[in-house]
C-alpha cells in the first residue's frame, strides 16, 4: 500500500497536491467535504486570516529551500458555518510539486460535557498513577543506588547481590506501571 493511497483514503487527513504556484492538482475527499463551501482553485484560499497567509507563503519558501524535509505550519480555515477552525499542516516539496498533509486541530471550547469528564479522569488517573505507581518504585531504585554508591566495606559481596536484586526487582515494578499506564491510555485514546 503506497503512502499516496494512504494520505488519499485517510479519514483523518487533508491531502493536497498542487503544482509549485499552489495550483490544485489532487486532494482527497475529506479535503473536498472540508473546502466544499470555498471550492478553492489555489491552495492559498483556504487560508482565512491575512496573518495567516504571510506566515504560508513563507512556509511554502521554505519547504522548496528544505526539500524533501516537511515544514509545519498553523492557519485558520473558515467553516461553512462561517467560524474558523485551526489546522495543523505539512508541507513537502516533491518533484516540483507542493504536498500539503493537513490535520484538523479540535477546538477543546466545543467538546461535549461527556468528553470533557473522559479526558478529566483520564488526566486524573495519569496524575495517581505518575505519583504512586512510578514514583514508588523510582524512589527504591534511587535509594538502593545511593547505598551501593556510598558502599559500607563491611559489607559483603552477598549483601550487595541482595541490594542489587532489589533494584533489579524495583526496575521491574517500573516498567510494568509504565506498560499498564500505556496500555490503559491506548484503550482510552
Amino acid at each position: 500500500m503506497s503512502a499516496r493511497y494512504i494520505l488519499t483514503n485517510s479519514i483523518d487527513l487533508f491531502y493536497v497536491v498542487t503544482d509549485e504556484s499552489g495550483v490544485i492538482i489532487g486532494s482527497n475527499d475529506l479535503f473536498k467535504e472540508y473546502t466544499s463551501h470555498i471550492k478553492p482553485k489555489n491552495v492559498s484560499e483556504i487560508i482565512s486570516d491575512n496573518s495567516d497567509f504571510s506566515e504560508f507563503s513563507d512556509s511554502v519558501k521554505i519547504a522548496k529551500d528544505r526539500a524533501p524535509l516537511p515544514i509545519r505550519f498553523y492557519a485558520k480555515t473558515k467553516q461553512k458555518n462561517g467560524s474558523m477552525r485551526w489546522n495543523l499542516w505539512n508541507i513537502y516539496f516533491i518533484l516540483n510539486s507542493l504536498h500539503f498533509v493537513g490535520l484538523p486541530i479540535t477546538d477543546v471550547t466545543s467538546i461535549t460535557s461527556h468528553e470533557y469528564e473522559k479526558q478529566k479522569q483520564l488526566l486524573e488517573d495519569f496524575r495517581f498513577m505518575l505519583s504512586h505507581e512510578l514514583r514508588q518504585p523510582l524512589t527504591s531504585i534511587a535509594g538502593l543506588v545511593k547505598m551501593l554508591i556510598e558502599k559500607d566495606f563491611t559489607q559483603t559481596d552477598e549483601e550487595n547481590i541482595k541490594l542489587l536484586e532489589m533494584v533489579n526487582l524495583s526496575v521491574e515494578q517500573l516498567d510494568k506501571s509504565i506498560h499498564n499506564l500505556v496500555k490503559k491510555a491506548t484503550r482510552q485514546i
